[in-house]
C-alpha cells in the first residue's frame, strides 16, 4: 500500500510537469504478459490458501480473475484456468451475491462453452428476482441457496464438465457441444417460477446502489443472448438511469444521499447502452429523452427486399442526449484529474481513482467506441500509468482495500480494452452517434426443448408452483430463430432450406438472428444458406447489406457478392479489409481472391494498420483494371 501510494505521487509530479512518456504498445503487451502470469501463478496446480487458493480467495475474485486471464489470452486450457473453471462451475450452484452472480455468469458467457448455458441461465434467474421495482440491485439476490436446491440443480441440469479451449471437430459424432442449445432449460424455468415465490417471501429491502447494479446489468444483458427473457429487466434499467441522471453534472449517484461520482457516471452510461442497442435491434416508441432526426426512417434494407431508391435514402442516427450529458460530465471530471496529477491516487472513497475506476472508465471507452472523453486519451493516459505503477512480480498490489488479486485484474481488464459484452459495443464511433448493436434473445416455451426432469423440485414455503413463466413478445422473426435453433436432427435440412428459399425479411432477420445462436456444423450451415439466400438480393441492395450493422449479416453478404460472381462489388469488398470484425475481414479477402485470382493481404491475425494497408493496396490494383 505504501509503495503504491508513493508511485501513485511521483506520478503526479510526472504528470504535473508534463515530463512522461506515454507507455508504449511493447511496454503494455510485456505488462499484460507479466499480469496475467502473476494470476496464473495464484492458480498454478498445488498452490496454497496461503498464497491464493481458491478456498482463500473467494469465488468473485477468482472469477473475476479468470475473466482478466481470459481477456489477455489464456487459453481456457491451461491448468491454471482449469482450475478457476472447475471452482467456478462448481461454485455457481450455490452464489446468492450480486458481485458473484453476475461474475460467474460474465465468466462462463466468455469461456463460450456450449455445456455451460443451463448455468448461465440458472444464474440469470438469481439476477431478475434480485432486481427491485426501481431497476436497481443490493448486495444479495437471494437470502441463500439451500442444499436440496443446489443438489436439485446440479441433478437436473447436467453440466458436463468437458475441457475447455477445445475446438469443436465438426465431423465428430453427436455430443453435447455439437447439438443446439435450448434457449431456456425446462428445469430453470420451474426455478426462476419458484425464485419468484421465494423472493417475495424474503420481504427484500428496496434499498440497492448503483454499484451492485452495473453488475446486474452485465449479467442481465450478457443473459440475454442464451435465451433468458430479460426485457421487463431492461426496461426498469433504462427507466432508472433516466429517472436518476442528475441535471447539473449529468452523473449518477452510489446510493441515495451522496453526490454524483465518475464511477457512478459510468455505470449510467452502462444502463443507457443497453437501452439504445435494444432500440437499435427492435424498433420502438422512442423516449421523451431522444430525439430522432425529422427525416422518416426507410425500411430496413438488411431484412427487406427494397427499391434502389430506399436503399439509397440515408438511414437518421438515432441520438440520445442523456448519454451525451454524462459523456460531457465524465469528460469534464477526468480533464480535471489529469491536469491536478493523473487519473489514479485520488482519496480514500470507493471509484475515487482507484482500479476501480479505471476499468469503469475503461468499460464506457470500449462500448461508446471512443478514443477520447472529453479531451482526454482515456486509455494512453491509464495505460502510462498502469505500466509505471506494475510490481516486478506482475501484480498490481492492493489499494483501498480490494486485495491485490482483485486489482490486478481491473488493471488487465483495462489495459486489455476488455469488452465483456461485445455485442453491446462498437456503435459509438468517434463520438458520433448513440447507436449500438446487440443480438435478440427469446425464450423458448418451457418443454419445447431441453432435457426433461429428472427430479422433482425441492419444497420450498410459500406453495410455489411449476408454471412456466410466459414467453418475451417476440416478432415473427425471432419466433422463426426459435424454431430453427429447437428444430430437431431429423427435420434440421428441411427446415433450414425453408429459411433459405422462402420469400419475405423475415427469413432473412430470422437466418441472421439463428447464427448468433448456433454452433459447430449447424452454424456452418446456416452460414452458407445466408449467403445462398443474399444472393437474390439487388445489386443496391447486396451493396448496402456489407455495412450493416451485424457482423453474421456483412459476412453473408459479402460472401454473396463474391457467389454472384459480379465484380461491379470489387469496391464494396475492399472497403469491408477495414471491418472492425475479423469474420468479415476473412470473407472480404476470399470474396476478392475469388473474383479477381488476385491477393494483396491482409494475412489472418493482421492488425488494423495491416488491414489498412492491404485495402490501400488492393485499391491501387483496381484503379487500374478500369
Amino acid at each position: 500500500m505504501a509503495r503504491f501510494a508513493c508511485l501513485a505521487s511521483s506520478l503526479v509530479l510526472l504528470f504535473a510537469a508534463g515530463s512522461a512518456s506515454a507507455a508504449g504498445q511493447r511496454d503494455i503487451d510485456t505488462a499484460i504478459a507479466k499480469g496475467a502470469s502473476y494470476l496464473k501463478a495464484r492458480y498454478a496446480k498445488g498452490a496454497t490458501d496461503e498464497v491464493g487458493g481458491v478456498e482463500a480467495t473467494g469465488i468473485g475474485p477468482v472469477t473475476l480473475a479468470g475473466i482478466a486471464m481470459l481477456e489477455a489470452k489464456v487459453p481456457a486450457n491451461d491448468p491454471s484456468m482449469q482450475i478457476v473453471i472447475h471452482a467456478v462451475r462448481a461454485g455457481s450452484y450455490t452464489q446468492h451475491r450480486t458481485y458473484q452472480i453476475a461474475l460467474c455468469l460474465i465468466f462462463l458467457d466468455r469461456l463460450e462453452e456450449p455445456s455451460d448455458v443451463p448455468l448461465i441461465q440458472m444464474l440469470a434467474a438469481r439476477l431478475l428476482v434480485g432486481q427491485n421495482g426501481q431497476g436497481g440491485w443490493t448486495y444479495e439476490c437471494l437470502k441463500s441457496v439451500p442444499d436440496d436446491h443446489a443438489r436439485w440443480l446440479k441433478t437436473n441440469l447436467k453440466v458436463d464438465q468437458l475441457v475447455a479451449g477445445k475446438d469443436v471437430d465438426a465431423k465428430a459424432p453427436p455430443s453435447p457441444k455439437n447439438k443446439p442449445i435450448p434457449k431456456m432449460h425446462p428445469d430453470v424455468v420451474t426455478y426462476l417460477t419458484q425464485l419468484v415465490e421465494v423472493r417475495r417471501n424474503e420481504n427484500a429491502s428496496p434499498m440497492d446502489d448503483n454499484s451492485n447494479t452495473q453488475f446486474g446489468v452485465l449479467g442481465i444483458w450478457v443473459s440475454r443472448k442464451h435465451g433468458v427473457p430479460v426485457e421487463a429487466a431492461l426496461d426498469l434499467i433504462e427507466k432508472r438511469f433516466r429517472a436518476t441522471q442528475d441535471a447539473r453534472t449529468g452523473g449518477w449517484i452510489y446510493m441515495a444521499g451522496m453526490q454524483p461520482t465518475p464511477s457512478m457516471t459510468c455505470c449510467g452510461l452502462l444502463g443507457l447502452a443497453t437501452a439504445n442497442a435494444r432500440r437499435a435491434t427492435r424498433p420502438e416508441a422512442p423516449s421523451k429523452d431522444l430525439k430522432p432526426t425529422k427525416e422518416p426512417k426507410p425500411n430496413d434494407p438488411f431484412f427487406t427486399e427494397t427499391p434502389a431508391k430506399a436503399v439509397e435514402a440515408k438511414k437518421p442516427a438515432i441520438r440520445d442526449p442523456a448519454a451525451q450529458r454524462a459523456l460531457d460530465g465524465l469528460g469534464a471530471a477526468l480533464s480535471a484529474y489529469v491536469r491536478n496529477g493523473g487519473l489514479l491516487g485520488g482519496g480514500s472513497n470507493h471509484g475515487d481513482r482507484d482500479l476501480y475506476f479505471l476499468w469503469s472508465v475503461e468499460r464506457v471507452g470500449v462500448i461508446y467506441g471512443l478514443d477520447k472523453i472529453g479531451d482526454v486519451d482515456w486509455y494512453e493516459v491509464g495505460s502510462d500509468i498502469l505500466v509505471k505503477v506494475q510490481a516486478p512480480d506482475g501484480a498490481w498490489n492492493d489499494q483501498r482495500n480490494y486485495g491485490t488479486e482483485v486489482n490486478t485484474s481491473f488493471a488487465l481488464l483495462f489495459l486489455c480494452k476488455a469488452d465483456l459484452a461485445r455485442d453491446l459495443s462498437s456503435k459509438f464511433r468517434n463520438g458520433k452517434d448513440n447507436e449500438l448493436r446487440a443480438g435478440t434473445s427469446g425464450a423458448t416455451p418451457a418443454g419445447s426443448s431441453g432435457n426433461p426432469s429428472t427430479a422433482p423440485m425441492p419444497k420450498t414455503p410459500g406453495n410455489p408452483g411449476t408454471k412456466p413463466l410466459p414467453s418475451p413478445v417476440e416478432d415473427e422473426a425471432a419466433k422463426l430463430a426459435n424454431q430453427l435453433v429447437s428444430v430437431p436432427a431429423t427435420d434440421w435440412t428441411k427446415a433450414l432450406e425453408k429459411m433459405r428459399d422462402a420469400k419475405g425479411g423475415d427469413f432473412t432477420k430470422s437466418l441472421v438472428l439463428a447464427i448468433h445462436r448456433l454452433d459447430g456444423e449447424r452454424k456452418k450451415d446456416a452460414r452458407e444458406a445466408l449467403a445462398e439466400r443474399l444472393t437474390r438480393m439487388a445489386p443496391d441492395t447486396l451493396k448496402v447489406m456489407t455495412t450493416a450493422e451485424d457482423a453474421e449479416l456483412r459476412r453473408g453478404a459479402v460472401l454473396a457478392c463474391a457467389m454472384k460472381d459480379d465484380k461491379v462489388h470489387v469496391p464494396d469488398l475492399i472497403d469491408r479489409l477495414t471491418d472492425d470484425d475479423e469474420i468479415v475481414i476473412r470473407a472480404a479477402k476470399a470474396g476478392l481472391k475469388s473474383l479477381t485470382s488476385q491477393d494483396f493481404g491482409p494475412k489472418a491475425g493482421a492488425t488494423k494498420d495491416e488491414c489498412k494497408v492491404a485495402a490501400t493496396a488492393w485499391r491501387a490494383w483496381w484503379s487500374k483494371q478500369k
